[in-house]
């Protein structure tokens, strides 16, 4: 245990609150084995104030070494971070080596673990590339809740994989009821589920048959009535999880930056632009008439611009008239809701263009011009593509695919005309315009929607060869 950090002008920043912390700089701590000094290269997590997670050097060796801030409960998640490694270790799960670590009683904790080289991240898209090595994880969270313990913060990225070798990372969140006792099986489930949620809709039912291996190795029988039964648990947390992600798309957190004040309302994507956002909101007008513009219709003005190097296309929702504002000033703007729908389908895996934020200006707090903005894609509108060559296998792939996906999680974009599905030059299929998006609730609604938007679809294609490849698989007799 150490009797003093040294300090830094980097570690008072991050006390102090600030997101961005620049490296490389030096690290030392002072201890009864001697000084030792560690070269911090990168940051690897901030929670600006309370908790930083850096790669270092000491010498030939590399560590991931993790900073508590004492005045936000350091003592205490330092305490349950070494509690964590000493429970997954006795669970027989592999976990980083802990090198040292040190107590302070004034401004931080640390602990100092062995650096994974050489390794990938758990992703959702491991269930179709590697289903044994999600299967051997489904095994390790079984081998956990045997043992009494469980990931309280279980997801993807708190798994590394290692040449195919599973790591639990972020052990601070392994809680235990009774240690050396198994969980309950409705404790074990919730957790479980909680893990399968992390996964995109489609990913999960491919997860789900991968459960067989949970249940087995709890003694557990696998059927039918089981799944169902875990189903019901699942659904709930999917739904919580999904809420908490769209949430953070309308405040201030690691992935958005959000304002609310008297002349605008706002959000961005954190980590996309490098200058202050307020520069950009204040100049939006004046970037788009510089930019190039991509439609000049009477609703809404789309513009192609260039800001910060990054070319992206800012779409402003015009107020026609009086009338008009009068009707939309006190709802959310349609950017706004373009906002929140653009996140919810990176959530769950429907191709759209990255969002990168939105704007609502207002008058005395009345809404009236807004803008969505969004990565740009070098890409054509699939009617144009289609007119002048035939659909690749693949393509139809990703078509049907969005349309399944719709199906499955229950939107309806609500004016799914071929102009509104992009194909870009790596020839990927994109969903855009998504004003009019809805979640649906009540299935019988959904369904009357989504035969709308397939109406619409189809109506587009006057060519019959074309047109009968997509009635293929856009299925109208559940009307």
């Amino acid at each position: 245990m150490s009797t003093a950090l040294t300090k830094n002008e980097q570690l008072k920043q991050f006390l102090q609150g600030e997101r961005n912390i620049a490296t490389p700089f030096e690290l030392s701590f002072d201890s009864i084995q001697g000084n030792s000094v560690f070269t911090c290269s990168q940051v690897l997590r901030l929670l600006p104030g309370k908790r930083l997670v850096l790669k270092a050097n000491e010498g030939e060796q590399q560590l991931a070494i993790k900073l508590f801030a004492s005045a936000q409960k350091g003592q205490r998640e330092y305490n349950k971070e070494l509690k964590g490694h000493a429970l997954a270790k006795a669970a027989g799960v592999n976990v980083p080596d802990l090198v040292v670590s040190y107590a302070e009683a004034s401004d931080y904790f640390a602990v100092a673990y062995e650096f994974l080289t050489d390794t990938e991240s758990f992703s959702s898209e491991t269930v179709g590339k590697k289903p044994q090595v999600v299967a051997n994880t489904v095994e390790m969270v079984a081998k956990m809740h045997d043992y009494g313990i469980f990931q309280q913060d279980i997801h993807l990225d708190n798994i590394l994989l290692q040449n195919d070798k599973i790591y639990l990372i972020d052990l601070g969140s392994v809680a235990c009821e009774t240690e050396g006792q198994a969980l309950k099986k409705s404790k074990s489930l919730a957790n479980l589920a909680l893990f399968v949620a992390q996964f995109y809709p489609m990913d999960q039912d491919k997860l789900i048959p991968l459960l067989q291996n949970y249940y087995q190795a709890r003694s557990w029988p696998w059927n039918d009535e089981e799944q169902a039964q875990f189903l019901k648990v699942l659904k709930p947390i999917w739904l919580k999880r999904k809420q908490d992600y769209l949430n953070k798309c309308f405040r201030s957190c690691s992935m958005t930056e959000y304002g609310h004040n008297f002349p605008n309302e706002y959000a961005f994507r954190r980590d996309y632009f490098q200058t202050d956002i307020r520069d950009f909101i204040n100049n939006i007008e004046q970037l788009m008439s510089e930019g190039e513009t991509l439609k000049a219709g009477n609703s809404a003005t789309v513009v192609k611009v260039t800001y910060d190097n990054k070319t992206i296309v800012i779409k402003r929702y015009n107020v026609k008239s009086i009338w008009h504002f009068i009707r939309r000033c006190l709802r959310q703007s349609r950017a706004a809701v373009s906002w929140r729908n653009a996140n919810l389908l990176e959530f769950i895996n429907l191709p759209t263009l990255k969002p990168v934020g939105f704007i609502e200006k207002r008058k005395s707090w009345l809404r009236h011009t807004a803008y969505f903005i969004s990565e740009y894609q070098d890409a054509a509108e699939l009617l144009d593509v289609y007119q002048q060559r035939q659909a690749s296998e693949e393509e139809l792939e990703q078509i049907k695919a969005i349309f399944d996906l719709m199906q499955k999680t229950q939107i309806s974009h609500g004016d799914l005309k071929a102009q509104n599905l992009l194909l870009n030059a790596q020839g990927k299929v994109s969903l855009i315009d998504l004003d009019s998006m809805q979640e649906h609730q009540n299935a019988e609604q959904f369904q009357k929607a989504f035969n709308k938007d397939k109406k619409r679809f189809l109506r587009n294609w006057q060519e019959p060869k074309i047109k009968k490849i997509f009635t293929s698989f856009i299925d109208l007799s559940s009307e």
